[in-house]
């Protein structure tokens, strides 16, 4: 039986009237705004019997009970018109899924998927919009399919969607078709009122009229666990944490699956409660690392950001084009090693560098590299390791002969294999100069290095001046008998030219140096 709709029906659901509205296998064809109002918390749609909907361009469905779609089919024999769920607590749900063509959230309360692979953007005209307004839409282990490959496919207020599913492999996804579209599409995720979206930057767009990228993203019991499937170490290989205990790593996955190939610059966005890191870590900058057989690649080349420990922080990567599992960490690609410290002192006017393993896998030996201006190094040194290995173990080395104001040096581990990796860059004040020598160190950006070899534990203070004159901020520091190296964030700085001076509590001056802070982001 076919019913052409082309006025307003209010369908009212009470204790009386508790089933809502039944398509018992019609065919309900809407002419011109159409709409149907379907009332009260029991006001359901079900769709059964091979029940179908024909919309128009501008109807409209609302409800304020669950869809369920039991029919054999996805509801709608053509894209067209809307379904908004205005009511609280509601499922899309059933035995089949649906192709919506724009799904509206409203109304109060959590929006559940309750049917895997429900679509929202349509089935052969792709410009629906999923739009979730201020409302949460829980994918609740289920995927939902948008197929609208434009930017603005999926809008949203206040609200978000939620993917968290504890589990190695998170079925909570939103699979996107992004088609042979480029642009900066995001995907709304958040989570206990956080918003965390990532965004999926495309600069090099999929070839495929039928192309997706998917993303499901998830923080975890405890400490990182459980870890992504396929994924067998996070520290170092062969040598699996059975705690989860991951100091270094946000507590937080992404999954990221392309249907073909892409490249994007992607930000992924985490709690400040899911900083987990330890005080090696937890205050410095993290990045972004995929799982492909070992952490790849390097932070350096991924971008990165200071660690947030409240609010929401993000980090953006450059030029994805691999993808799969991600985490954020503050390891420039996790060594074959589990670094505890390298650092380094003044000894008899030389620099004596330090530093220890808590395990080591395949490990050959260390190669310490030695620079004056932390872009060029050389190795100077070669010091074996200890293989594999669950025990501490410390090395050191002495460098003499230092004449730079500031040495740069790294630590190149080389595995077994020939495989080799690179520590993060420690700067170390010369050694040679009499007491109390002070070097201000800054590569452009708002964070200033304040090196010096003091005589006595000590109070000094850092203005900042512009070029007028003119006293922008100032920062108390704290001085310890011995090497030091402060680092201070400039928090008001602009882009501009500033002058550095750190006087002591004499008010003597013990030093003054111009900087150009260009970059805001580093």
């Amino acid at each position: 039986m076919k019913y052409l709709l082309s006025s307003y029906f209010i369908l009212l659901a009470c204790s009386c009237f508790s089933q809502g509205l039944i398509n018992n296998g019609a065919k309900i064809v809407f002419s011109g705004a159409s709409q149907i109002y379907i009332d009260g918390t029991t006001g359901h749609y079900t769709n059964q019997s091979g029940g179908l909907i024909t919309p128009s361009a501008s109807s409209t469905i609302t409800l304020l009970g669950n869809w369920v779609n039991n029919a054999a089919n996805v509801a709608f024999s053509a894209d067209g018109g809307g379904v908004v769920l205005a009511g609280a607590a509601q499922s899309v749900g059933g035995s089949a899924a649906t192709a919506f063509y724009n799904l509206t959230l409203t109304g109060t309360g959590i929006k559940a998927l309750a049917v895997n692979s429900n679509t929202v953007g349509g089935q052969s005209v792709f410009t629906g919009v999923l739009a979730v307004g201020a409302s949460t839409l829980d994918l609740n282990s289920n995927t939902i399919n948008i197929t609208n490959s434009a930017v603005g496919a999926i809008t949203r207020s206040s609200g978000y969607i939620i993917s968290e599913t504890n589990s190695g492999s998170n079925p909570s996804i939103i699979r996107w078709y992004h088609r042979t579209v480029g642009g900066s599409k995001v995907y709304p995720f958040g989570v206990a009122g956080s918003y965390i979206p990532f965004t999926f930057n495309i600069t090099a767009p999929m070839a495929g009229a039928s192309d997706y990228v998917e993303v499901s993203t998830r923080t975890t019991g405890s400490n990182n666990t459980p870890w992504a499937s396929g994924v067998t170490h996070m520290y170092s290989p062969n040598v699996p944490y059975a705690d989860g205990t991951i100091p270094a790593v946000v507590d937080r996955w992404w999954q990221v699956n392309n249907s073909s190939a892409v490249t994007a610059n992607a930000t992924f966005s985490y709690r400040g409660s899911e900083n987990t890191l330890n005080a090696l870590y937890s205050s410095g900058l993290i990045g972004a690392q995929y799982w492909a057989s070992a952490w790849l690649p390097n932070n350096a080349n991924l971008g990165s950001a200071a660690v947030v420990s409240a609010g929401v922080g993000a980090v953006t990567a450059s030029g994805l084009s691999t993808f799969g599992p991600w985490v954020l960490t503050a390891l420039l690609s996790p060594l074959p090693i589990e670094l505890i410290n390298f650092d380094g002192q003044c000894v008899n006017n030389n620099i004596a560098l330090n530093w220890c393993t808590a395990s080591e896998a395949n490990n050959d030996y260390f190669t310490v590299e030695q620079s004056t201006d932390g872009s060029n190094f050389t190795g100077v040194t070669k010091i074996y390791g200890n293989g594999t290995t669950d025990l501490k173990y410390c090395y050191n080395y002495t460098a003499t002969s230092i004449s730079a104001d500031i040495n740069y040096f790294r630590l190149k581990q080389t595995d077994k294999n020939g495989q080799s990796k690179t520590s993060a860059i420690i700067s170390i004040a010369s050694c040679d100069k009499t007491n109390g020598h002070i070097v201000i160190a800054n590569n452009g950006g708002k964070e200033v290095g304040v090196i010096l070899t003091a005589a006595t534990d000590q109070k000094l203070q850092l203005y900042v001046h512009n070029t007028l004159g003119q006293i922008i901020e100032t920062k108390d520091l704290q001085a310890v008998k011995g090497y030091n190296n402060i680092n201070v964030n400039l928090d008001n700085a602009a882009n501009a030219i500033y002058y550095i001076s750190v006087y002591n509590t004499a008010g003597e001056q013990l030093i003054t140096k111009k900087i150009v802070v260009s970059d805001l982001n580093r």
